[in-house]
């Protein structure tokens, strides 16, 4: 019995050595998850990536292979602009919008999801013109170190509580039930409330990322909010 509890420790430290190596983004991550998936917070098409102004997609012009415009029904219709999304956030976002409905927090609806590289840049140059460089860029993000290119993110709203794409989202009815409950269905507010030297960019309660149930609920667990912290990557308040 001796032999085989030494036996499988062995086996459990060479695992968390390989996975060490191999993953080394994932060394600061709890054990415990770590075992259960790997991903890389590098690679532009892994669940995990990281995209912000010090880490841009590679390649730059990067496009997932499988987008779907999630549907969830006339009852709900919560996307009525027919936004794209990963097939896996996609599912994930129908799961969290039945869930928000049925605890009486509101109809999450789908402003924006997947913008291409072209898309983003047509948005970052419109945020310039109108508002001059330095607050464009603040508002914007550069085509290539969008979230939104992953097909892992969106911007949401609900229906008929103000605050679209606004800092006051995060006090509506809506924004509260996501900021508490979005990871167990695997989304993070990606840009939470005095964060800004991490991830570059203010508070928006209304932008979801979709990291899976698993490392959502393992952040929860932990009391980390900054997916950069989290992982234990360098701030990124600004383009390097």
């Amino acid at each position: 019995m001796v032999k085989k509890l030494k036996s499988a420790s062995s086996i459990a430290l060479r695992l968390t050595l390989v996975i060490t190596i191999l993953f080394p983004s994932v060394s600061n991550i709890d054990q415990s998850q770590a075992s259960i998936e790997r991903y890389s917070t590098k690679k532009a098409s892994s669940l995990w990536v990281v995209v912000n102004k010090r880490h841009p997609l590679n390649p730059i012009d990067y496009a997932p292979k499988k987008l779907v415009a999630p549907h969830f029904g006339a009852a709900l219709n919560s996307n009525p602009y027919g936004r794209l999304l990963r097939q896996d956030a996609a599912a994930a976002a129908i799961e969290l919008a039945k869930a928000m409905n049925k605890a009486g927090k509101g109809v999450l609806v789908i402003q924006s999801a997947y913008r291409s590289y072209s898309e983003q840049l047509a948005v970052h140059n419109r945020e310039i013109s109108r508002f001059g460089f330095k607050v464009g860029e603040s508002l914007a993000a550069r085509a290539g170190y969008s979230e939104h290119q992953t097909g892992l993110a969106m911007d949401v709203s609900a229906r008929g509580q103000g605050c679209q794409v606004r800092f006051c989202f995060g006090g509506t009815t809506a924004g509260t039930w996501l900021r508490q409950k979005a990871y167990k269905y695997g989304w993070i507010i990606r840009y939470p409330q005095n964060a800004t030297k991490y991830t570059g960019y203010h508070y928006e309660p209304w932008h979801l990322r979709f990291v899976g149930v698993k490392l959502a609920t393992a952040m929860h667990r932990r009391g980390e909010v900054v997916l950069e912290k989290y992982f234990g990557l360098p701030a990124a308040p600004g383009y390097k």
